[in-house]
């Protein structure tokens, strides 16, 4: 069977105590994500994403170990907000990709599976926050409450490690839905 596929453009984590999200060559996934990342580990505390399930801080299964992104994607919420573009890694991605077209708008439980032979299983859309918002506006000087409503089913994905392996840039990914 064939799948559609997309390339890996840029991989990057976000370590805890750093400022901002950093480039690495590759991106180790172990079971608990990617390794060095803040969101790393098999559990998290529920926030206000989950109040309709659980009390805030209640201990949960960590869904959100990975945030995807895609380009075409990218560049059309740095359209909205009048910039030239989204940085690769700038609104704490892990994973860049070129080539998955309507990405945010992937089913739950999709697979990609990278060339690498790891596999992230898709948990749906990452909602647009003031976090990533305000690594945008401390770039290119807009306010971090215009990248939410610009984002809005753009901002890409999350989901968690299915089978753990490397990326680097310029992996191949098939994304099996």
């Amino acid at each position: 069977m064939s799948y559609p596929t997309a390339e890996v453009v840029a991989c990057h984590i976000w370590p805890t105590g750093s400022k901002v999200p950093v480039t690495v060559d590759s991106l180790v996934l172990d079971w608990g994500g990617p390794v060095g990342d803040r969101h790393h580990g098999l559990t998290m505390k529920s926030n206000s994403r989950q109040s309709k399930h659980y009390t805030k801080g209640t201990e949960i299964r960590n869904h959100r170990q990975v945030s995807i992104v895609e380009a075409t994607e990218l560049q059309d919420v740095a359209a909205a907000l009048g910039i030239t573009e989204i940085e690769p890694g700038l609104i704490a991605d892990n994973i860049y990709l070129r080539g998955a077209a309507n990405l945010t708008t992937l089913p739950l439980m999709t697979r990609l599976v990278f060339s690498s032979g790891a596999v992230i299983m898709l948990g749906g859309e990452n909602d647009p926050c003031t976090i990533a918002g305000a690594l945008v506006a401390e770039v290119h000087g807009i306010t971090s409450t215009s990248f939410p409503k610009a984002a809005m089913h753009k901002r890409g994905v999350t989901g968690w490690v299915e089978l753990p392996g490397e990326i680097k840039a310029g992996d191949t990914v098939e994304i099996r839905s």
